[in-house]
């Protein structure tokens, strides 16, 4: 009889939850395996035992951290006794970079096999990161082409697995005929979502004064209390709070879109929704931010195809004026929207790339 296999995966963000959810449900088959993780609400559906719930821990911003430091602290002290009472064959770490590297070096110190899913974007900033990976991490998973190269060259053990939003295909799922909502995607984590509503709402009533005809719909992450979304949005008939599993579902309905910079503008741009996208920080963490940070793009899509393609409102431009007008426009000019689509095809041209010659499940196969 073959030894049972013990894997822990680590996920602190919706997105990362996602991508875990998809591998324990895809391995869990073999009855050789058995999985623990922390997760939130996609984690919970599968067979893993979930040890910590990640659900509260979303956040985003070096002030906001600081507040969020004591539940942090408290899941990662779980995490370290978890590793040391279970003694997995392999640790994954999904993206959660922070967190998740504190864990890969404690996984190293005993012994314990480290792959690192959903690079963290040393490419993007903070590149002295490059030491503890090659200390800590015996392998990366990366979901980009270009970071293959980037980070063999600097000598990491890396292998490009493909981006798991093209791999599972749903965005070419069929979802509904009616899309004729303006849709607003304000993030999944609850301190950007405080940031985002205020705008989202100044946004809606801007719209709405111009033109009275025109629908809203604004997606609810399952992470987050509905009622911070209905207490803004309650008496307005013509907006609808929308919570699906499937958020493909939820963009099949939009004819054009706002979103937080995040996974879901890749999401947004693989279904063919014109788009631009949005961000609020503290002033201290954007000022922070924009000293470290080395991109010229914040959105995905942008970073992706090395060119601006939606327009990104940041901080001081996230103006509610501002997104209306580019909403408008979004929907009007019809040539507008013919470029961005045409683009949105590249971008997925560029993320299927053919040259993936592994999966993550294959890789964490032999990892084991």
């Amino acid at each position: 009889m073959k030894k049972v296999k013990k894997i822990i995966i680590v996920a602190g963000e919706e997105s990362g939850d996602m991508y875990a959810s998809n591998i324990i449900n895809k391995l869990s088959k073999s009855k050789n395996l058995k999985f623990y993780g922390m997760g939130s609400s996609k984690m919970k559906r599968t067979k893993a035992k979930l040890l910590v719930d990640s659900s509260k821990l979303s956040v985003v911003g070096f002030i906001e951290i600081l507040k969020m430091y004591p539940k942090l602290l408290k899941a990662l002290n779980t995490m370290k006794k978890s590793i040391n009472t279970i003694q997995p064959d392999l640790l994954i770490l999904i993206d959660y970079q922070e967190f998740n590297m504190k864990l890969a070096k404690y996984a190293k110190s005993k012994g314990i096999k480290v792959l690192f899913y959903i690079s963290p974007q040393v490419w993007a900033w903070r590149e002295n990161r490059i030491k503890n990976i090659k200390n800590y991490i015996d392998e990366m998973a990366v979901i980009f082409p270009f970071e293959e190269k980037y980070y063999n060259n600097l000598g990491v053990s890396s292998t490009y697995v493909g981006h798991p939003l093209v791999e599972n295909s749903l965005y070419k799922n069929k979802y509904s005929e009616d899309n004729n909502y303006i849709g607003f995607f304000p993030g999944s984590r609850l301190n950007e979502v405080k940031k985002h509503i205020p705008i989202i709402k100044s946004v809606i009533d801007i719209i709405h004064k111009n033109n009275p005809e025109e629908k809203f719909i604004i997606s609810c992450s399952g992470n987050i209390d509905k009622n911070i979304y209905e207490e803004n949005f309650l008496k307005k008939d013509y907006v609808k709070i929308i919570s699906n599993e499937n958020i493909y579902e939820t963009i099949s309905l939009c004819k054009v879109a706002l979103a937080a910079s995040g996974t879901i503008t890749l999401q947004i741009a693989l279904k063919q929704v014109p788009m631009c996208v949005f961000y609020k920080l503290s002033n201290i963490t954007y000022l922070i931010a924009k000293f470290l940070v080395k991109t010229k793009y914040i959105s995905l899509v942008n970073i992706v195809l090395e060119k601006k393609v939606v327009r990104e409102f940041i901080q001081n431009q996230a103006l509610p004026e501002n997104i209306a007008y580019e909403i408008e426009r979004l929907i009007n000019n019809k040539n507008y929207r013919k470029d961005m689509i045409n683009n949105f095809d590249l971008l997925e041209k560029k993320l299927i790339n053919d040259s993936s010659k592994i999966t993550i499940y294959e890789l964490v196969e032999s990892l084991l």
